[in-house]
Parts: C-alpha cells; structure tokens; sequence
C-alpha cells in the first residue's frame, strides 16, 4: 500500500514544482492613444530594410519595436490569403476573384458597385465608403476551410466600440482593380467607413509599370485631416506592380525603378514621422506579392513617440524577434484598450530588450536553415530508403558486406541526433553539413559496432532522446535550429518539440530501456517504481506547456509508454491487462489537461487554448481543430516522403517476420525485452499517425527505432558475427 501511494504523491509533488516556471506577462497598455496608421507595402523584404540606404527607414529600425513576420495563410501565400489572414487575426484565404469599390464605381456600363452591393446585401452603402460586393462569396470560402474565420472582425470590433476605419491605396495593376487593403478594415458587412482605393489615389507615369504611381502626397493629406479616433490602413502598391511585371524587364533598368521606388516609399515614411506625435501608433508591414521565390519572413514595426525600441515577439512564437501574422489583430486591439475576440487565433506582440545584431543572426539563421532543409531531408529520406532496401537484400542474400552495413543502419539512427548537435554550426552551407554529418555518422557508428549487442542499443537510445530531452528543458536553442526541427517560416510551430523528434524521443527512449531491462530481473518494486517515473517523466516533458508543447506526443507516448511497461513487467496478458493499458492511457490523458489546465500561465499555449475551446462548450472550434489534423494527416500520408519511408519500413519488418523462416522467433527468444520495446514503439507510432496532424512524420522516425535495430540484430545472429555477441550474457 504505501509503495503504491509514492508514484501518485511524486507527480503531485512535481506539478507543483513545475508551477514555479510559468511567469504571466503583462499586456502593453495603451496611454492616450488616438489613432493607427497601419502601412503595408506588398513587395517590401527584410533584405531590403537591412541594406538599403533608406534614412527615415533605418531611423525606425532604431527607434520602432522590430519583428520578423511569416505569412501563413489559410491556403496558398496569395496577397489576398495574406492580407485576409492579417485583418482575421486567423488563418483566413481569400480568392481575389471580386475586388472593393467605392459605391459609385462603375462594374460595368449600366451596374455600378453600389448598386450590386445593394442588390446582394439589402443595404444602400454611403457615399464615401468602401464595400465589398464579394463579401458573402468570401464568408463561404473560409466557412469551407479548417478554421473558424469571422470575417471583418477588426474593423466590426473597432465599429463597435465607437472606432472608425479609414483605407488608402491600391494594387491595381493598369485598368484592373487589384485591392486588398480593405481586408484590414472592413467589418463583419464588407463595408469600411471612409477610404480612397479608386484611380483617384495614383498618378499617371509612363515610366512606371502599367504607367501608374502611388500619389503619396495625396495619401499624406488625407490621413492628415483624418482626426477620428481608430485604424487607417494604407496600401503602398509601386513594388507590388514592379514584382509583377519585373521578369519582363532589363534588369538594369528594373533595379533602378527598384531604388526610385523605395526612396519615395522611405520619405513617405519620413513624412509621417514628422506628422506623428504620442497620440499616434505607425505600423508597418509587408507581405509578399505572390511572385514565386518571395516567400519567408517579412518586417513589422510600431513605433509611438517616447516608447522604447525593441524586438516583438508575442504567445503565439514564445521567440524573440519572431512574431506571426495573425499577431497583428489582438496586438493593435490590444493598443486601443480592446481585448480580442475569441475568434481571434493570435496573440497580442510585446517588444523586448534585444540587440539588432541578434536578431539579423536569427533571420539570417532561420531562412538559411528554411532555405536548405527541403534539400537536407530528402536526402536524409532517399538514404533511409536506400539503406532499408540494401539491408533487407543482404539479410535475405546473406550477403558478405555485414560489416559496412551494420555501420550505415546505426548511422540512420544517429542521423537526428547529428542533426541537433550540428545544424547551427553548419548551417550556412549544404556541403560542410552534409560532409560534416557524413564523417560524424560514419565514425561514431563504426566505433559504436565495436561493442556487443545490448550496450549498442542502449547507447543508441540514450544519444536519441537525452540530448533533445535536455535541449527541450532549456528552451530548445538547438532544436530551433536543426534540420530536423520545426520551422517559423511556414508558422506550424514556433516552439516546444516539433514531430520529428517527437517520434525521435518516443522511439529511442523506449528502445534505450529495452536495451537496459534486457538481462535484468524484472521481479524488483525498485526497478518497476524506476521504469514508471521514467516514463512519467517523459510523459511530462511531451505535455507541459512550458516544455515540449506537444499534445499529440503526450497522447502517443502514454499510449506507447503503457505498451512497454505492461510487456516489460507483464509475464500474462488477460483482460485485466488491457484494462490496465488503458488505465494508464487515461493518466497520460489527465497528466496533459492538467498541466495545460493549471500551470498555462496567463497567456496558454495552443493545446491550453483548444482545451480552454472545450470547456467553454465552443465544439465548432474543437471540430475544425481535429477535422484540419486529420486533413493534414491524410495529405501528408498521400504525398510526404516520410509516409514512404514508413511504409517501407513496415515491409522490411513484415518481411523479416517470415524470412528467414524462424530466424525472428530466434531473436524474440534470446532479445525478449528488445521486442517488448519493438512492439511498445510500434504501438506509439501507430498512436503517433492517429493523434498527431503530422502524425506520419513521428510514426516515421519513431519507426527507425524498430528496423534498424532488427536488422542489426539480423546481419549478427544471422550472417554471422565473429565475436561481437559472445559475451552478451554479460552485458
């Protein structure tokens, strides 16, 4: 009784420890401030800011909070999906097919666009505004898509609290109406209260692509006599058009346009400076324009006068320097003393102190490791492949090249944990990595085939998990940068452990403690006492909210970490085995809610805000949550290179489970404990493909775990090992 009352006690013990490392943040207050003035310029890169000398430009670089922004959409990295996005504050797309007029804009020779607004809506829009006849079509397009998308919710919570909106500019491309900028500052009826958006905004220029120009000047005097308090949101569209047309021209003559455009743009900006005072908030930002090889991060800057420069980072990244765009949303609400709505998917940005140096090393970081992990995993995918299909011809052949081989499938399995220890020092170039990670793989591993079979494994596992565990416990700085990690360009995840090394962790832990209990008795209290906080441990570091961040691995790995603990120590399986299973299943469950439930901290992680969507009953929200993971999952089963690996892997083991005939049941008989730890990563990488939305990612690199450690003990037991397993009777 009083040793089954210790483990209960300790994890009770241990979340209350853990309470010690949240620390709530305090929202930005917003001081008497009057109005925003929100400048996107489509077209306008980080490459751009940083190197061009642009006065006004780098003097807010100085003196503004400063990010780096992604551009994630709802679909595709559209201008339209990306302006959506930014005015939804969630992941929203938008189709450009039908644009924003003033009422008294023609369609065509006898339907103006009021008139169709009117027709559409059963409302006379006034005089001086700007609709959107399209904005039904436009509620039924987000309605199809993952996520839950209130269109117009920033200009219809400014309208309702007595704000008032106001959008200058355009993208139009010639005589076709390209206009976006009113996706910021509509509200919930596609209707902004004032605005300029026609051929009035533009001047004519011969020089210019399409023979038009943003009439900057007319922008200044309108937000000058503008003294209604809330959001204006202005639309510099000249490097957009330039984007568009640019491949068509001599690259001389486009560079130079370039520069005049950018000039204009900076004294713009110099302008407003001058006109800003402290009851004034100047954002800027940029999207990208569509054009193939613009994608990445883009800058985000706010500065008042009197408050201090810095770096943005927010909740929803928990990186500083690093914000999403669905940020902007809350952060300006948040500016004008308005909390966000629930539909609301980020989080409020608040600056921090950091150096410009540092945060140049991150971007330069970040879209360099962006820029080489397609090229880096596939090839990481190919020699898996490749490396599986040899292997299995040698078993099955009995070949003569054992030696070799047993090296390179070790070499596999030590592949994300070079990943880890050497992307950030290597990132900047494709061959000192992959040669780098060549030599470290192929050495290590022929020194680890020096020794016998258990220590191997037991090795292999503890090189596995250890270091991501421990890299996780300190923010994950090396996790950040690996390969092998997540990525804040494409914004599926910003912290915490990523699926990859979910599957990685899951994989190696178990086959670690496989490899230790083979030999062992497995009668002793102590030793089964050991086993459940170990994996209890893990179980906390994939679920708390300040750690691993991953609610799929929780559930996988409590799914996996029951398999192994009941065949470790499970000499029958009954009926009351599976009740026990599932028990502890359940404990994986509770251990998530609570630590996500009672130590979030004031601003919840995401798995913290879906169970906050739960508890308050919003079941359209948990709905399109598990309906976007399912989807994901399926697509990336359909077309992901790690669904073939893991497939393939499950042949090579379907395989070996017959040929050669009773050499598997050879090995289950003198490795038990090795194939009670084979089944239990089984088990959580199937586990793994069900709970995760990248679930194929973590069943594939879980599932390394099983076949390469198989055909190890294959080409050993098998082929032949002279000397290498005489003394596993020891071990």
């Amino acid at each position: 009784m009083k040793g089954k009352c210790i483990l209960p006690l300790l994890c009770l013990i241990g979340l209350f420890c853990l309470s010690g490392f949240v620390h709530p943040v305090q929202a930005a207050g917003t001081g008497g401030l009057k109005q925003i003035w929100w400048i996107n310029v489509p077209g306008l890169t980080l490459d751009e800011v940083r190197k061009t000398d642009l006065p006004h430009l780098k003097h807010l670089m100085k003196t503004a909070s400063v990010g780096a922004m992604n551009m994630k959409t709802g679909g595709r990295g559209t201008v339209s999906n990306s302006y959506a996005t930014l005015g939804s504050g969630t992941r929203a797309v938008a189709s450009g097919q039908e644009m924003f007029y003033h009422p008294d804009e023609r369609m065509d020779e006898e339907l103006s666009a009021g008139l169709l607004y009117t027709r559409r809506m059963g409302m006379k829009p006034a005089a001086g505004s700007v609709i959107y006849p399209g904005i039904i079509s436009y509620i039924h397009e987000n309605e199809a898509s993952g996520y839950i998308v209130a269109p117009g919710i920033l200009g219809e919570t400014l309208r309702q609290r007595g704000f008032s909106t106001l959008v200058l500019g355009n993208l139009d491309e010639g005589t076709k109406p390209v206009r976006y900028a009113p996706l910021l500052t509509m509200d919930k009826k596609g209707v902004t209260e004032e605005g300029e958006i026609g051929r009035s905004i533009l001047k004519s220029d011969a020089t210019r692509p399409y023979g038009v120009k943003t009439d900057y000047g007319r922008i200044k005097a309108r937000l000058a006599s503008w003294t209604k308090p809330g959001l204006a949101a202005v639309e510099l569209g000249d490097l957009y058009r330039l984007d568009r047309v640019g491949d068509k021209m001599f690259p001389a003559v486009r560079k130079e346009v370039q520069q005049i455009t950018l000039r204009e743009v900076d004294h713009f900006l110099g302008e407003l400076l001058n006109m800003a005072g402290e009851e004034h908030l100047l954002v800027l930002t940029s999207t990208g324009t569509g054009v193939a090889g613009k994608e990445g991060l883009f800058p985000v800057l706010l500065h008042r006068q009197g408050e201090a420069p810095g770096l943005l980072t927010s909740t929803t990244t928990r990186r500083t320097g690093v914000v999403s765009n669905i940020d902007l949303v809350p952060t300006l609400l948040t500016w004008l003393g308005i909390d966000a709505p629930d539909e609301v998917l980020g989080q409020p940005m608040r600056s921090v102190a950091g150096s410009m140096e540092s945060f140049w090393e991150t971007v330069d970081r970040m879209e360099t490791i962006y820029s080489l992990r397609p090229s880096v995993l596939y090839s990481y995918i190919l020699l898996q492949m490749l490396v599986l299909m040899t292997g299995l011809t040698l078993i099955l052949k009995k070949g003569r090249a054992r030696s070799w081989m047993e090296s390179v499938l070790l070499a596999v399995m030590l592949t994300p944990f070079l990943f880890l220890i050497i992307s950030g020092m290597t990132a900047y170039s494709w061959w000192l990595f992959s040669g780098l990670l060549v030599l470290a793989g192929l050495g290590l591993s022929f020194l680890l085939t020096r020794v016998h079979t258990i220590p191997l494994f037991l090795c292999a596992g503890l090189l596995g998990f250890l270091p991501v565990v421990a890299d996780g416990l300190l923010g994950g700085p090396l996790i950040q940068q690996s390969f092998l990690g997540y990525d804040p360009i494409k914004g599926a995840r910003y912290y915490g452990i990523g699926n990859e090394y979910m599957g990685v962790v899951l994989g190696s832990s178990i086959l670690a403690c496989a490899a230790w209990l083979e030999k062992r008795s497995t009668d002793s209290r102590k030793l089964r006492l050991g086993v459940g906080l170990f994996f209890v441990a893990l179980l906390i570091f994939f679920a708390a909210p300040f750690w691993g961040t991953n609610a799929g691995g929780a559930l996988a790995s409590a799914v996996g970490f029951s398999v192994a603990y009941l065949r470790f120590f499970q000499a029958r399986w009954d009926r009351g085995t599976f009740f026990k299973m599932a028990g502890l299943a359940i404990l994986g469950l509770l251990i998530l809610v609570a630590l996500n439930r009672w130590l979030p901290g004031q601003h919840p992680s995401h798995i913290g805000r879906a169970l906050q969507f739960l508890e308050g009953g919003n079941l359209e929200e948990i709905t399109h949550i598990i309906n976007r993971k399912l989807e994901m999952n399926l697509k990336l089963i359909r077309v992901s290179s790690w669904g073939k690996v893991f497939l393939l892997s499950l042949l090579a083991m379907a395989v070996l489970s017959v040929r050669p005939a009773g050499g598997l049941r050879q090995l289950i008989d003198r490795y038990p404990q090795l194939f009670n730890g084979f089944t239990a990563i089984l088990a959580g990488s199937l586990a793994a493909l069900a709970f995760n939305d990248s679930g194929i990612v973590s069943a594939a690199t879980a599932v390394i775990y099983v076949v390469m450690p198989v055909m190890i003990l294959g080409m050993r037991e098998w082929m032949g090992n002279p000397g290498a397993d005489e003394a596993d009777g020891g071990s």
